[in-house]
């Protein structure tokens, strides 16, 4: 029995011998392995840099690339297309550093697969082993891209067509790495891996900027786009003293801009004119008032000699002062100055205004540069616009005065007061109404409160009184049927205040518009002279009958 145990202790010992002779013993590899590649991106056939480190000393280990994800401690073997690129051997310090081509084709996996733009990933592995021990992430770069033009302005537009991205992918456009909109055309590739589409050139510096395609997959290719500096000005044409607007757009970033006119520099408002950190800026200037009508230069330059210019066309032109508007308006009587510059020189100037008719108001040479100054005053003329109009053998240039349309205040009666008894010629008094453009008055007499019947009517009075001409005198009234006047003023503008509210009165006869107690004396009178009378009749009576 003991030889038994021990025979069966001895067989158990060469089995364990066999083995371990027959099957060499799984390496225990070291954790933390890491790699780098450089470049990180780049085309299908470039040489690419690998450095390895914190791996198993003295140990080979395989490189692989593929365009599936995984993780480590995923296993190589099972990702669906990848390709052995390189082997390398580690040192004793557990580092490698070796070189790969980036391959045209992914011939292990499951099936093969043709390698695009986009992202793909590199792996390791130790020999004998399908264990994914590091991993580093590659990004292809395929595909091209054109653009039309190559080089413009700051608000242009630009065409981009590529070609040999990954198809039927959504695309997107960066100018200088900042996301920009498609405008017009495809916002993805086609079947073929193609696109055309439109953006705007955004705000930038001038020089080179770069504009890039990003496709899903991860295809990015560039292209070179240079910014040109541009200027506009507004309007684009005026006349001499005027204020013309000034921008510009791609030009160098923080510079003082310097503006010329025909050559000539000229003040600018602000008076030190700077770019922004994207090149671009706005200011004005004023059009030098001797400029004769034409094609004018404005350029405007910056400290690094970027310039640009643009064409201003110069054209008669005249202006008003003081100025109006339906804010501020002017006024009947109001002395306007006129400024006309870009005429003909040495020729005669005619200003009209225009009201109900058109008036000529003054006449005024030009000078050698074809400038002229005129007065006049604003005749009389309804609320509203009005066309000032300068005129000479070919040039005919406009402008707008504004009349005033505030109503003048209402007048205050003062007689006939209320009640009040009138001759048949009566007069009539009102204070005064202040205008700017001057006031007449209207005096309506009506035989109603509510003015239906209107027996007298006056418009156009020029002083705050009015008497009735004889031809005219009111015939009198009784107690039950007075007379209302009323009263209104109307500026030389047509604008008019309301009535004043009506006023009641009475217009007698030669007795009644007298005081009553001259009546009663007069009454008094008559009847001490009647008494005489009869005493005096009755005594002649009886002396008569006496001599009888």
């Amino acid at each position: 029995m003991r030889g038994s145990k021990i025979f069966r202790i001895l067989v158990s010992g060469i089995i364990l011998v066999l083995l371990v002779v027959a099957f060499p013993a799984i390496p225990i590899h070291a954790t933390g392995e890491n790699i780098t590649i450089d470049p990180d991106e780049g085309e299908i056939g470039d040489n690419i840099e690998i450095l390895g480190y914190d791996f198993d000393a003295n140990y080979r280990v395989y490189i692989y690339f593929s365009s599936y994800k995984a993780d480590v401690g995923d296993n190589i073997d099972g990702l669906d297309a990848y390709e052995e690129v390189e082997r390398a051997f580690t040192t004793v310090d557990g580092t490698f550093n070796t070189n790969f081509v980036v391959p045209y084709t992914l011939t292990d996996g499951y099936h093969t697969e043709d390698v695009h733009g986009g992202y793909y990933y590199v792996y390791i592995t130790y020999r004998n082993s399908v264990r994914i021990e590091a991993t580093a992430k590659f990004s292809i770069i395929k595909g091209e891209i054109e653009l039309d033009p190559e080089k413009g302005l700051v608000g242009s537009e630009v065409t981009i067509s590529g070609e040999e991205l990954r198809q039927g992918q959504i695309i997107t456009i960066e100018y200088d790495y900042d996301v920009v909109d498609i405008v017009s055309g495809d916002k993805a590739t086609d079947s073929e891996g193609k696109f055309n589409c439109t953006i705007i050139v955004p705000e930038s510096i001038t020089g080179n900027h770069t504009i890039t395609v990003t496709d899903e997959s991860g295809n990015k290719p560039e292209a070179e786009f240079i910014v040109k500096p541009k200027i506009t000005v507004s309007p684009t044409s005026s006349s001499g003293g005027n204020t013309v607007e000034v921008s510009g757009a791609g030009f160098a970033k923080k510079e003082y801009i310097t503006v010329t006119f025909d050559g000539n520099r000229v003040s600018t408002n602000p008076i030190a004119i700077k770019t922004n950190h994207k090149g671009s800026f706005t200011g004005s200037f004023l059009v030098p008032s001797n400029t004769t009508s034409g094609i004018s230069e404005v350029r405007a330059r910056d400290r690094s000699a970027n310039k640009a210019n643009v064409d201003l066309t110069i054209s008669a032109g005249i202006s008003l002062s003081p100025t109006t508007s339906q804010t501020l308006p002017g006024y009947v009587g109001i002395e306007l100055t006129i400024y006309g510059s870009g005429f003909i020189n040495n020729t005669l100037v005619t200003i009209t205004y225009s009201n109900s008719e058109v008036i000529t108001v003054a006449k005024a040479p030009t000078d050698v540069y074809g400038n002229f100054l005129a007065t006049f005053t604003v005749p009389p003329s309804v609320a509203g616009n009005h066309l000032v109009t300068a005129t000479d053998v070919t040039n005919t240039v406009i402008s707008i005065f504004t009349m005033e349309a505030q109503a003048p205040p209402i007048p205050v009666p003062r007689l006939p007061k209320v009640a009040g008894m009138s001759n048949a010629e009566a007069y009539f008094d009102w204070e005064d109404v202040e205008d700017a453009s001057g006031v007449t008055y209207a005096l309506q007499v009506a035989t109603d409160a509510d003015f239906a019947i209107i027996v007298l009517e006056k418009k156009g009075l020029t002083h705050s009184e009015h008497t009735i001409a004889k031809e005219e005198r009111l015939e009198p009234t009784k107690k039950k049927t007075p007379y209302y006047w009323r009263v209104k003023a109307v500026d030389s503008a047509s604008n008019e205040s309301d009535w004043t509210h009506p006023v009641l009165f009475y217009v007698g006869s030669s007795w009644t518009s007298v005081s009553s107690w001259p009546i009663y004396i007069w009454i008094g009178l008559g009847v001490v002279l009647l008494t005489i009378l009869g005493f005096w009749l009755r005594r002649r009576l009886t002396q008569h009958r006496d001599i009888g």
